[in-house]
């Protein structure tokens, strides 16, 4: 089944354009297709493609602009000067595990006794729980202080819990915030409404980034610490990136700045547990881009959430030991090799429910199993997405609460948000949240039925059919185009994901040459510009036979480095005959 019907051109027209683009190409020394793609996001002037190739940190906005930060920073000035034990709750999810390390570090730092908690998904599931908070009391007694990472916004009444248990609580948090608030004595969450601060779409770890930001500018003006020798908080900004990417925030503005900067700081490879990832990852190029997080790091990190086991994943993260970091990466890898067996064989059945319900006229989809393990739901449903690209939730038995009830993860597609999408839906859920992208539901199995009905309406009325089934390509190419040219370029574009989307090229009437079936995936070779470019497309063998003739190639320019040399290949994103 074809993701894509067909293909539209969105790439700009005009002589003005033309004129404007050759103007910008020669300022900044890069391909006229770089420049158009560049005035495709807006981008007309020297001095904004200055800005948007070339983010500083210096532009970040304020830490303290943020609603609640500054009385969270006075409850830790407290908690410093005074030896305070402090608790800190994460979430299991890559990004719940970087913001956790982050503030777990920064707080060692500081020389203070710092326990820690990342709740097991299957027994436990997301965010506070009384249990959790009763096992802190014991290590962390009243007037103790609780912090909470990438949750606590829906925790009203286990806030109010801790609270009665003498606990100074700060939540920081990025979920969209329900009716009602928690009554913690501090509350960071950008999304919360009368928060100055400029962008409300970061990560929970990017939450608990400025929270480090803010708290050392504090230390630094209360003589704590000296301006010359406090730490240099770049050096958290891989964990930044990890947790944003891995988060599908979008990568514009602020989360452009800390994921250009972040993806950096991966490369140098300072952090023990990061190089260790890296390594099991089988990344060698020292230049990483987003997509290397999304398909290779990230994955390794969430398989420990997934399976129950989040704490090796940060542990790794804290890890200042090489043969520590070692052992708690072999580990990592060994759930994440487990991760795939089961995602395997639930795979199949989710895929062919899927196309049952596409070819029944389904626009959003909702497939279940009893049987399927809780802690691949979610990248079921992105594997349904990447396949469909239609939003999907992905439901099974809720293993701790009684059989009727399901539990499901979704994944949504680029310009349609999944929250707004399920609390048009709330009258047939028990329980949902999440964000734009990414969202949990709970449900009774009486009302499946009900749900399926009203989530794919609402998709069907808020998202154009005719987008959703033509491949939207940024620029047609022909075959004096330069590729290592635009490809340099591109480099200069990236980090690329949501809000940045990676450019889609294409070449009309183009003959491959040397087709070759590697178990599902079509390899060819593609000659532009007297030079012959690699190419693969994956899940694109059956195209086989179609590709003896000339067709409509779609695909992305990629360039890697591999033992020093750079190398360019084309990566297939759709093919369709030529007419």
């Amino acid at each position: 089944m074809k993701k894509y019907t067909g293909y539209i051109i969105r790439e700009p027209g005009g002589s003005a354009d033309n004129l404007t683009a050759k103007q910008l190409a020669g300022e900044l020394s890069v391909s006229v297709v770089i420049a158009e793609l560049l005035m495709a996001r807006g981008i007309y002037t020297q001095q904004d493609a200055d800005s948007f190739l070339f983010p500083k940190l210096s532009n970040l906005p304020p830490a303290l602009s943020m609603k609640g930060m500054s009385d969270a920073v006075e409850i830790m000035m407290n908690a410093v000067v005074e030896k305070t034990p402090i608790a800190v709750q994460g979430d299991y999810d890559v990004d719940g595990i970087t913001g956790t390390s982050i503030l777990v570090d920064f707080l060692r730092l500081l020389g203070l006794e710092v326990h820690f908690h990342l709740p097991d998904r299957m027994t436990e599931g997301y965010g506070l729980s009384r249990d959790s908070i009763e096992r802190f009391v014991k290590k962390v007694p009243a007037p103790g202080v609780l912090i909470t990472v990438d949750n606590g916004i829906s925790s009203i009444e286990e806030v109010q819990y801790a609270v009665e248990l003498g606990l100074k609580v700060i939540v920081t948090d990025h979920h969209q915030p329900g009716a009602k608030l928690p009554q913690a004595d501090a509350l960071i969450n950008p999304v919360q409404k009368g928060c100055a601060f400029s962008e409300t779409n970061i990560s929970g770890a990017g939450v608990a980034f400025f929270f480090v930001m803010a708290m050392r500018r504090e230390l630094v003006s209360k003589g704590i610490w000296e301006k010359e020798t406090m730490p240099n908080l770049k050096n958290y900004l891989d964990l930044v990136a990890l947790g944003t990417v891995a988060d599908v925030m979008d990568l514009v503005h602020v989360n452009r700045i800390l994921v250009k900067a972040g993806l950096e700081v991966i490369s140098t490879r300072k952090r023990i547990g990061v190089k260790a990832l890296c390594d099991c990852s089988r990344i060698s190029d020292n230049t990483l881009r987003s997509e290397d997080i999304s398909f290779r790091i990230a994955p390794r990190i969430n398989a420990a959430g997934r399976l129950g086991r989040p704490e090796v994943a940060l542990k790794l993260l804290l890890s200042k030991s090489r043969d520590k970091a070692l052992v708690y990466a072999e580990k990592l890898e060994k759930i994440n090799q487990k991760r795939r067996e089961i995602e395997s064989s639930a795979l199949v059945e989710a895929m062919k429910q899927a196309e049952e319900q596409i070819k029944s006229g389904i626009a959003g989809i909702v497939v279940h199993n009893s049987h399927w393990h809780p802690g691949v739901i979610g990248i079921i449903a992105s594997r349904i997405v990447d396949k469909f690209g239609l939003p999907t939730f992905v439901l099974t038995d809720d293993k701790e609460e009684s059989s009727n009830i399901y539990r499901g993860s979704g994944r949504s597609v680029e310009n349609f948000n999944l929250f707004k999408a399920l609390t048009a839906c709330k009258k047939s859920l028990l329980q949902f949240g999440g964000h734009a992208m990414a969202a949990g539901v709970t449900l009774q199995h009486d009302r499946l039925s009900q749900f399926q009905r009203e989530f794919s309406e609402y998709v069907l009325s808020h998202s154009s059919q005719q987008e959703s089934q033509a491949l939207a390509v940024d620029k047609r190419l022909n075959e004096k185009d330069n590729f290592r040219h635009i490809a340099q370029g591109l480099q200069l574009m990236e980090p690329f994901g949501k809000g940045n989307h990676e450019p889609v090229f294409m070449l009309k009437k183009i003959q491959i040459h040397n087709p070759q079936v590697l178990r599902e995936h079509l390899t060819f070779s593609l000659r532009m510009n007297n030079t012959t470019f690699r190419g693969i497309g994956f899940y694109m063998a059956h195209y086989f036979a179609m590709v003896s003739s000339p067709i409509d190639l779609c695909f992305k320019i990629k360039q890697s480095t591999f033992r020093g040399t750079s190398r360019v290949e084309v990566h297939a994103v759709e093919m369709f005959p030529s007419i």
